[in-house]
Protein backbone atom coordinates (compact mmCIF):
# COMPACT_ATOMS: atom_id res chain seq x y z
CA UNK A 1 0.00 0.00 0.00
CA UNK A 2 1.67 3.23 -1.07
CA UNK A 3 1.40 6.57 0.68
CA UNK A 4 0.41 5.00 3.99
CA UNK A 5 2.62 5.60 7.00
CA UNK A 6 2.04 5.22 10.70
CA UNK A 7 3.96 7.14 13.33
CA UNK A 8 3.45 5.06 16.49
CA UNK A 9 4.82 7.78 18.77
CA UNK A 10 2.40 10.39 17.43
CA UNK A 11 -0.43 7.88 17.51
CA UNK A 12 0.30 7.07 21.15
CA UNK A 13 0.59 10.77 22.01
CA UNK A 14 -2.76 11.42 20.34
CA UNK A 15 -4.40 8.65 22.35
CA UNK A 16 -2.91 10.00 25.57
CA UNK A 17 -4.09 13.51 24.67
CA UNK A 18 -7.60 12.19 24.07
CA UNK A 19 -7.56 10.54 27.50
CA UNK A 20 -6.32 13.78 29.06
CA UNK A 21 -9.08 15.82 27.43
CA UNK A 22 -11.70 13.35 28.64
CA UNK A 23 -10.30 13.55 32.17
CA UNK A 24 -10.28 17.36 32.17
CA UNK A 25 -13.82 17.53 30.80
CA UNK A 26 -14.98 15.00 33.39
CA UNK A 27 -13.54 17.21 36.15
CA UNK A 28 -15.24 20.26 34.66
CA UNK A 29 -18.52 18.36 34.44
CA UNK A 30 -18.29 17.39 38.13
CA UNK A 31 -17.50 20.99 39.03
CA UNK A 32 -20.48 22.24 37.03
CA UNK A 33 -22.72 19.63 38.63
CA UNK A 34 -21.62 20.79 42.10
CA UNK A 35 -22.15 24.43 41.18
CA UNK A 36 -25.62 23.66 39.86
CA UNK A 37 -26.49 21.76 43.05
CA UNK A 38 -25.31 24.77 45.06
CA UNK A 39 -28.25 26.81 43.77
CA UNK A 40 -30.60 24.60 45.74
CA UNK A 41 -34.23 24.75 44.67
CA UNK A 42 -34.80 28.28 43.32
CA UNK A 43 -38.19 27.25 41.89
CA UNK A 44 -39.68 27.01 45.38
CA UNK A 45 -41.65 24.35 47.18
CA UNK A 46 -45.22 25.10 46.09
CA UNK A 47 -47.08 22.75 43.73
CA UNK A 48 -45.62 24.21 40.54
CA UNK A 49 -42.16 24.50 42.08
CA UNK A 50 -42.30 20.86 43.14
CA UNK A 51 -43.19 19.81 39.60
CA UNK A 52 -40.38 21.93 38.15
CA UNK A 53 -37.96 20.53 40.73
CA UNK A 54 -38.88 16.94 39.94
CA UNK A 55 -38.55 17.55 36.19
CA UNK A 56 -35.25 19.36 36.68
CA UNK A 57 -33.91 16.53 38.81
CA UNK A 58 -34.78 13.85 36.29
CA UNK A 59 -33.61 15.77 33.23
CA UNK A 60 -30.35 16.98 34.75
CA UNK A 61 -29.58 13.53 36.18
CA UNK A 62 -30.14 11.95 32.77
CA UNK A 63 -28.10 14.65 31.00
CA UNK A 64 -25.15 14.35 33.39
CA UNK A 65 -25.23 10.56 33.01
CA UNK A 66 -25.17 10.92 29.20
CA UNK A 67 -22.30 13.42 29.35
CA UNK A 68 -20.30 11.16 31.66
CA UNK A 69 -20.95 8.12 29.47
CA UNK A 70 -19.68 10.08 26.45
CA UNK A 71 -16.57 11.14 28.35
CA UNK A 72 -15.95 7.56 29.47
CA UNK A 73 -16.18 6.45 25.84
CA UNK A 74 -13.77 9.21 24.82
CA UNK A 75 -11.25 8.07 27.44
CA UNK A 76 -11.71 4.46 26.34
CA UNK A 77 -11.10 5.44 22.71
CA UNK A 78 -7.90 7.20 23.77
CA UNK A 79 -6.73 4.06 25.58
CA UNK A 80 -7.56 2.01 22.48
CA UNK A 81 -5.47 4.33 20.30
CA UNK A 82 -2.52 3.96 22.70
CA UNK A 83 -2.94 0.16 22.57
CA UNK A 84 -3.12 0.19 18.77
CA UNK A 85 0.12 2.15 18.68
CA UNK A 86 1.85 -0.41 20.92
CA UNK A 87 0.50 -3.31 18.86
CA UNK A 88 1.60 -1.67 15.62
CA UNK A 89 5.10 -1.18 17.00
CA UNK A 90 5.25 -4.79 18.19
CA UNK A 91 4.10 -6.19 14.85
CA UNK A 92 6.47 -3.93 12.92
CA UNK A 93 9.42 -5.02 15.07
CA UNK A 94 8.48 -8.71 14.71
CA UNK A 95 8.23 -8.43 10.93
CA UNK A 96 11.58 -6.63 10.74
CA UNK A 97 13.20 -9.27 12.95
CA UNK A 98 11.82 -12.10 10.82
CA UNK A 99 12.99 -10.49 7.59
CA UNK A 100 16.46 -9.96 9.06
CA UNK A 101 16.49 -13.63 10.09
CA UNK A 102 15.40 -14.67 6.61
CA UNK A 103 18.08 -12.47 5.06
CA UNK A 104 20.68 -14.04 7.32
CA UNK A 105 19.58 -17.55 6.32
CA UNK A 106 19.63 -16.65 2.63
CA UNK A 107 23.07 -15.10 2.98
CA UNK A 108 24.56 -18.33 4.35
Amino acid sequence: MTGFTVDPERLSASGAALQSVASRLSSELASFQSELAGFGAPWGSDDIGSLIGAAHGEVSSWAFECYQDALDEMASAGADVVDISAQYTEVDENVSRRFRGLLTKLGD
